[in-house]
């Protein structure tokens, strides 16, 4: 296995453990998103902590004055481990193990809805409804659109694929036409 999947496997199982005794996995979530949006989408930010010739202190003092105020102490202190450690290029794998764990902790399970139009508020409610039987977990769900699926919908959820598009059913269609024909 990859010395970077061990690391941040490493690293995310010890945030979600500590998030575990303090009951905070929901915030610790959230928290560690903010983060990890935060660096992503701040080029300036990131070339910062991957920057080799700044002190280590200067990469931890940016990061508590920019999220000293909007995170728990114990995230914080895991980013000044993180850069101590000279790991902040893994930091985004990190948060998704923990994600992947604090999910599985609290029975949550996350499903991807891909359809052809955007679903309105009261379709995504009863879809997620729906979902939340069938898997006696809580769904959190993410939506996507893709014209291709010309109607309907499709939905994974885990290693689950549930193909309710029009695309799919025409291409069903089609194959048993052609073995009849």
């Amino acid at each position: 296995m990859d010395k970077t999947v061990i690391l941040a496997k490493k690293y995310g199982r010890a945030i979600y453990e500590i998030a575990v005794e303090q009951h905070t996995l929901e915030q610790t979530e959230k928290d560690l998103k903010l983060i990890a949006s935060a660096i992503s989408e701040n080029e300036d930010l990131k070339k910062l902590l991957s920057h080799p010739l700044l002190s280590k202190e200067i990469k931890k003092d940016t990061i508590k004055k920019i999220f000293a105020d909007k995170v728990q102490p114990i995230v914080l202190q895991f980013c000044y481990v993180v850069i101590d450690k000279d790991r902040a290029s893994i930091l985004e794998s990190m948060i998704d193990v923990y994600t992947s764990l604090a999910h599985e902790g609290l029975g949550v399970e996350e499903a991807l809805v891909t359809s052809a139009a955007p679903l309105t508020g009261k379709q995504a409610d009863a879809l997620r409804a729906k979902l939340e039987e069938i898997t006696g977990k809580k769904i959190i769900m993410r939506q996507e659109v893709d014209s291709a699926l010309l109607g309907g919908f499709t939905v994974k959820v885990g290693d689950r694929l549930i193909d309710g598009s029009v695309a799919r059913q025409l291409s069903t269609l089609k194959a048993k036409m052609m073995q009849r024909g």
